[in-house]
């Protein structure tokens, strides 16, 4: 699992580990030192995430309920945490130390400061984790223009899809989630007015396979329905070849119905 998560977080399977920085952070690289050079921010709502880091872009880690969580009583050790961190080493991994704890204390307060006065247009009252994690994505949103944002790119996962037991029912019960999520956030979206700036891409380590198994679920398999929606999004396309059969031994099976995609996610 944890193989197969950085790989599809990294887009660059052939790379063991984090090493090649996640798809989203190298993305918000590209849009930071292009021609345009726009003020891009890369948010994780999941916790640590290599989805969102690159190697000039740092994540912003965001907590799906409290949002910026801040250093406790950093008013009183602020001059303490200035004369830590404001100390030269010789040490690269000591010096390396000290500038993340600077700039992620730095960041949590401002953000923080911003989010203090952010107000939803809707009431999203979130209660699933992807409902929380999404409500956070909504109110960094509605803080863009104080950010002073020009591009920003959020991560927020959802588990539980490794269904290997009760696949009918446990799928229902993510479809809900997911439904329910979605149409929060876009609600919240259409009224703050950004939905036709917004894009949302659905990611996953692995598909699963079309038959059961002995306990009613699925196995780990390859292919996967995915969706991209956005308001200002042409939709009703699918970017890919349905297999021209989804029994087993088809052209595209690789056993007990792992299809292979013509073409693959990234």
């Amino acid at each position: 699992h944890s193989d197969q998560q950085q790989a599809a977080q990294t887009l660059k399977c052939q790379i063991s580990g984090a090493s090649p920085k996640g798809a989203g952070g190298r993305l918000a690289d590209a849009l930071g030192t292009g021609a345009q050079k726009y003020r891009t921010t890369s948010f994780t709502v999941a916790g640590t995430a290599t989805w969102s880091q690159g190697f000039d872009t740092r994540a912003e880690v965001v907590d799906q309920t409290q949002g910026s969580v801040r250093f406790q009583e950093y008013q009183q050790l602020q001059t303490v945490i200035s004369n830590i961190t404001s100390v030269k080493h010789g040490n690269v991994y000591c010096e390396e130390y000290s500038k993340v704890l600077e700039e992620a204390i730095h960041s949590s307060e401002t953000l923080g400061n911003v989010l203090d006065n952010v107000e939803l247009k809707t009431a999203f009252e979130a209660s699933s984790s992807l409902e929380k994690q999404l409500k956070q994505v909504a109110r960094l949103i509605a803080a863009r223009e104080e950010r002073k944002a020009e591009r920003d790119f959020f991560f927020v996962s959802l588990g539980g899809f490794d269904t290997h037991r009760s696949v009918a029912k446990e799928l229902a019960g993510k479809f809900k989630e997911v439904d329910s999520a979605l149409r929060m956030f876009v609600t919240e979206l259409k009224a703050q007015g950004i939905f036709d700036s917004t894009v949302l891409v659905t990611h996953s380590d692995f598909g699963r396979t079309l038959t059961p198994n002995s306990g009613a679920g699925t196995d780990h398999a390859w292919a996967g329905n995915h969706i991209v929606l956005g308001g200002d999004l042409k939709g009703g396309s699918v970017f890919n070849e349905f297999p021209k059969a989804l029994l087993e031994g088809n052209d595209q099976d690789a056993g007990r119905g792992r299809l292979i995609p013509k073409y693959p996610w990234e």
